[in-house]
């Protein structure tokens, strides 16, 4: 499950990874809820193995089998300030009904997206690790 801020953004992910050759689905506030009933069972049926999203996903729906969620944008309120309450209904959309999940966020380490991330972890005085993408060992070692 991917996390977007916005429509635009999510919709620009959906395609570009569609067009890579992914499955993926895409769920935003602008689809009925018919149509988002549907894009949700296909998900869960794994007929889409990829779901991008905005905030609509963030509360409320549980889906067993995900195990990875990924914020591509760090959530932030209207006042551009971090948003931690949605932060956390998003992270919490993995490692539900017992199992485990794990959740990563995509930031520029020199960036306001960086300094966010930093008020959210102050804010649940929880770490938040770093992980160096050129480093593949410490990449595939969050699997165990």
């Amino acid at each position: 499950m991917i996390f977007c801020q916005t429509k635009r953004t999510a919709s620009w992910l959906a395609t570009k990874l569609t067009k890579d050759g992914h499955a993926v689905a895409l769920l935003s506030g602008e689809l009925t809820v018919e149509q988002r009933i549907a894009v949700l069972n296909r998900f869960r049926d794994s007929v889409e193995k990829v779901l991008i999203t905005t905030n609509v996903m963030a509360r409320g729906i549980d889906v067993e089998n995900v195990t990875l969620v990924v914020n591509y944008d760090i959530p932030l309120d209207v006042n551009r300030k971090p948003d931690c309450e949605t932060y956390l209904h998003r992270i919490g959309r993995t490692g539900r009904f017992g199992k485990s999940g794990i959740a990563i966020n995509l930031v520029e380490t020199n960036s306001n997206d960086m300094a966010a991330l930093n008020d959210i972890q102050r804010h649940f005085g929880k770490p938040i690790i770093l992980l160096d993408t050129n480093n593949v060992a410490e990449l595939e070692s969050l699997d165990s």
